[in-house]
């Protein structure tokens, strides 16, 4: 792997509830072998498993050449007017040395984890149709042919649902009932598409008049997997900033410019967390100033200060 594609790999951030998520899932992985030694499958791998998780495919968004003025497949392009064009996802020459976001490919699109999570019991109420099973058949080693097969994923087989009230272009879900147990967990398409401002990311969200409650942490309790979250009282703020975010500017993360990097520090980073009237909890990072991150995405957004020191007042 390319040293540019590790300094991409390295501007993402990665919540600390998806490396809890899939250290869970691989130990699932382990104890399933070891229990059916002799005709060991994927089959019963829970949702969170994904077979090899984290990060790799999404550091293909922004594949620049040398001189970085030379579109390659899979560079992301600021265009004339500001917006941000983000290509589909593609392999690159070479994944052998690089860990994989848990995916699944359907309907021609390529569907990734996200921060969004909901609770099992949330989900089934917005079970939508069944769409498919899982093959389970994506590794570090696949070529790009594999992402051509229908609902081939890298979590195993488990099956796949829309979701009541969410665009199915946008957003799926897996949902598997287990020993008693069930597991739920949404996968979003946030490539091959063109983000002219906040509302092409967070309106997808349906979070604009839609709030049960609103709660943050810090930094360091984020950043040490520290459920200490403060509940946001004030839901004007937290309601208007949502209102406001359809308006944010997007920009691209790149290493000399993204704010995030030199932010990691209780004064200047929240983790927020808005839950939705269907369950859903919408994560998002804040950094002073009025920048904004979603997910895995290798952009961001800028509000303007004033708009969002409403919300920052609120939890600074």
């Amino acid at each position: 792997m390319s040293n540019k594609i590790k300094q991409e790999i390295n501007k993402i951030e990665i919540p600390k509830e998806l490396h809890e998520r899939s250290k869970m899932g691989i130990l699932k992985v382990k104890n399933e072998r070891y229990k059916n030694r002799k005709n060991y499958k994927f089959k019963n791998i829970s949702l969170v498993a994904g077979v090899i998780v984290l990060i790799g495919v999404i550091s293909i968004y922004n594949n620049w050449n040398q001189n970085n003025n030379i579109p390659k497949q899979g560079e992301l392009i600021v265009n004339e007017d500001g917006s941000i064009k983000i290509p589909k996802i593609q392999l690159s020459d070479d994944l052998s040395h690089a860990d994989m976001i848990g995916l699944i490919v359907y309907n021609g699109k390529i569907y990734t984890q996200t921060t969004t999570e909901i609770k099992s019991e949330n989900a089934k109420k917005i079970l939508g149709e069944m769409l498919g099973t899982t093959k389970g058949n994506i590794d570090e080693w696949s070529n790009q042919n594999a992402y051509d097969e229908e609902f081939a994923s890298t979590i195993g087989e488990t099956d796949v649902y829309s979701v009541k009230g969410y665009d199915e272009e946008f957003r799926i879900m897996t949902y598997k009932e287990t020993e008693g147990k069930s597991y739920a967990e949404f996968y979003e398409s946030l490539n091959g598409i063109t983000v002219h401002d906040g509302e092409d990311i967070f309106g997808k969200l349906k979070m604009s008049e839609n709030v049960l409650n609103a709660k943050y942490r810090i930094f360091s309790d984020w950043d040490n997997s520290i459920d200490n979250y403060h509940s946001i009282s004030n839901m004007d703020a937290v309601n208007s900033f949502i209102e406001y975010l359809n308006n944010a500017k997007p920009l691209l993360r790149e290493s000399n410019s993204d704010p995030i990097r030199n932010s990691r520090n209780n004064e200047e980073y929240r983790n927020l967390i808005i839950e939705l009237n269907d369950g859903s909890k919408v994560n998002l990072t804040l950094i002073k100033g009025g920048y904004i991150y979603y997910g895995y995405m290798n952009i961001y957004f800028k509000m303007n200060e004033n708009e969002f020191l409403k919300i920052w007042n609120e939890i600074k």
